[in-house]
């Protein structure tokens, strides 16, 4: 299967050496990260550039992470927030349809904390937002993928009221096991539901307490029960890794290490080792297709 990861494995490198790293690691598909600023695709000029760096390097492109920040809530009850909520994400659309790219990521909510009051009426914008953001990635070729996210922030209760209410056939998911994993016992049940519509993955690894994301069989996560249900569902999409130096890396230098944490190494080695993670992961999720 096609592998990938994407450019949140280290954000401290400029993007056109970033890009060239990850192909030289034997990759065939980039994606990019939350932060448009790194890999300049908000621009006509910065799209192009981007176009040149995957005609160089001969990497497709997989996913765009929309724009990510705490007040960034497709399912806000306040309008203005949410229209431009709804705006970052069209220009995540607009930028992934120039690159010729197969889908963007979006979170429905940032907030961490929602009164249970809200929640509600919180998926019913959500749903009015991501049909809007469904028509508009259809006109421009890519598919629209709402992420799970940490059990431990009310952003995924508003999600996965979302996920459940979903008629449209147009809106897909996007897996994170090590998401579905945190304080999470019912991590398998949550996976198995969203399978049939997942057409895009963020693969990392984490111990279970923490959003590590660690190279996947670096911690805790049932890789044996993800690459099953993929296959089981049919997925023949990139294996594509949202695994993080940059993250880990930040970690070590704040004495704030998640439990059995690792040690950084050079990019060359951490793109080494991810690559041979992906392709054992492909590997399962084929196998389990066969069966």
């Amino acid at each position: 299967m096609d592998t990938g990861i994407c450019t949140l494995v280290d954000l401290d490198v400029p993007i056109d050496e970033l890009v060239r790293a990850i192909a030289a690691a034997g990759f065939s598909h980039v994606s990019l990260s939350h932060d448009p600023a790194h890999a300049f695709y908000q621009t006509a000029d910065g799209r192009a550039r981007l176009r040149d760096l995957l005609d160089e390097t001969g990497l497709r492109l997989n996913y765009i992470h929309a724009p990510l920040a705490r007040w960034v809530d497709l399912a806000s009850l306040d309008e203005q927030t949410r229209r431009a909520s709804i705006e970052l994400t069209k220009l995540a659309l607009k930028a992934c349809g120039e690159l010729d790219g197969n889908a963007v990521v979006a979170h429905v909510s940032g907030l961490l904390r929602i009164p249970d009051s809200q929640l509600d009426a919180m998926a019913g914008r959500a749903l009015e937002s991501l049909d809007e953001l469904a028509a508009y990635a259809g006109e421009h070729g890519v598919m629209l993928c709402i992420e799970n996210l940490p059990g431990i922030e009310d952003c995924s209760k508003v999600t996965l009221r979302v996920m459940r209410m979903l008629e449209n056939d147009d809106i897909h998911f996007c897996v994170d096991p090590c998401h579905a994993t945190i304080l999470n016992p019912d991590a398998v049940e949550l996976m198995r539901m969203m399978a049939p519509r997942v057409k895009a993955t963020h693969l990392s690894d984490t111990m279970g307490e923490a959003d590590s994301h660690l190279i996947p069989y670096e911690g805790n996560v049932d890789w044996g029960s993800v690459t099953s249900m993929l296959g089981e569902a049919g997925y023949d999409g990139v294996v594509d890794l949202e695994s993080s130096l940059w993250m880990l890396r930040m970690r070590h230098d704040q004495h704030r290490l998640h439990r059995e944490d690792p040690l950084p190494c050079s990019l060359e080695k951490y793109l080494e080792k991810a690559q041979l993670a992906a392709r054992r992961l492909g590997e399962q999720i084929r196998a389990a297709r066969r069966n």
